[in-house]
């Protein structure tokens, strides 16, 4: 057998191997899911969070939401898990219907009374109405609405205030995600992102070689994330800089570094206009969105490209649609290990 047919059994052996692994880790999320969905336990833990935040009658509030939290996760997981078992063309409706579920009964915990206004009903957000010809999916634009479930999120979830009118590029999003830049280095030759080493204690670290990318010296950059998202310059050392996290639970709000879930490692957008404030998990909401739509009321061009897979749309969308699927449920289990 040549060195090169065994060099290419040994890396499909490791790709089976990563495949089974992202899946194990995909089951074993929703299987750890499972411990909030007693309502014996989420009243107590409802009643102790709305306590903290001195909600009147937390118990009474709790009581009301525990059956409503745990109805919203099943109903979640319930369009995933369906989204799974679908073909490509309606999966990105059952995504996104099910990060809508999982966010709300996130929301519940510091929101006990949504839906307070049928205003914050509305998905807050628009994508174009008519595509034009030519249309290239990473060229897309969302925009985002004053009121409505993105927004009101987006104020209660992570403090984050003053997005209405904002616009997103299909590729400004992708780009944050960490998993997709395997894509965006093999159909676009574009290597947007930098890899961000740790401590034991989970500071992240900037070095000059990074700071090199954003024409900066790596002290200038650590000021500049320092002032424009929620870290501390927590210690230096020659030539490098660890920042610590001020967020209340940093594993869900890292922008703007991103987490890659297969490797278990951290990176940072190489450009400062690639830079992003908003959480993965609103990422996210906002790529499904947009997909859902086009599966909805751009038949055309949908199955065009399903059927076809003429242009690089295809790989694009359907290699983020498997990373939802299995990152999405992390997040959400992550936001709910750090609030209750």
């Amino acid at each position: 057998m040549s060195l090169d047919c065994q060099e290419s059994i040994k890396e499909f052996k490791y790709l089976e191997f990563i495949n089974w692994s992202v899946q194990f880790m995909s089951a074993l999320t929703w299987e750890r899911l499972l411990s909030y969905h007693s309502t014996q336990t989420i009243q107590k833990k409802l009643e102790r969070s709305y306590q903290l935040s001195s909600y009147d009658n937390a118990s009474g509030l709790s009581y009301d939401n525990c059956y409503r939290f745990i109805y919203f996760l099943k109903h979640g997981e319930n369009f995933f898990k369906q989204a799974d078992q679908s073909p490509h063309a309606i999966q990105p409706i059952l995504l996104f219907y099910g990060i809508s579920q999982l966010i709300k009964a996130c929301l519940l915990i510091v929101d006990p009374e949504y839906p307070s206004t049928s205003s914050v009903l509305a998905h807050g957000v628009s994508s174009r109405k008519r595509k034009k010809q030519q249309y290239q999916f990473l060229k897309d634009e969302i925009k985002i609405q004053r009121n409505g479930l993105f927004s009101h999120v987006a104020k209660h979830l992570f403090h984050i205030d003053h997005l209405e009118a904002e616009k997103y590029s299909m590729e400004l999003l992708l780009k944050q995600i960490a998993e997709m830049k395997d894509v965006f280095i093999f159909h676009l030759a574009d290597h947007s992102l930098v890899k961000v080493s740790s401590d034991n204690l989970g500071h992240l670290a900037l070095t000059e070689e990074i700071a090199q990318h954003f024409h900066m010296s790596v002290n200038r950059l650590g000021e500049f994330i320092k002032e424009r998202y929620q870290y501390n310059i927590e210690k230096e050392e020659a030539n490098k800089i660890y920042l610590k996290s001020n967020q209340a639970n940093p594993s869900v709000q890292l922008s703007p570094f991103l987490y890659h879930s297969e490797e278990k490692t951290y990176y940072l957008p190489n450009a400062r206009e690639s830079l992003s404030n908003l959480p993965e998990i609103l990422v996210h909401y906002l790529l499904l969105y947009n997909l859902s739509m086009i599966s909805r009321y751009e038949t055309e061009w949908w199955y065009e490209l399903l059927l076809g897979a003429s242009n690089d749309d295809y790989p694009f969308i359907l290699r983020y649609m498997e990373i939802a699927k299995r990152k999405i449920p992390y997040f959400i289990l992550e936001f709910l290990e750090g609030q209750l």
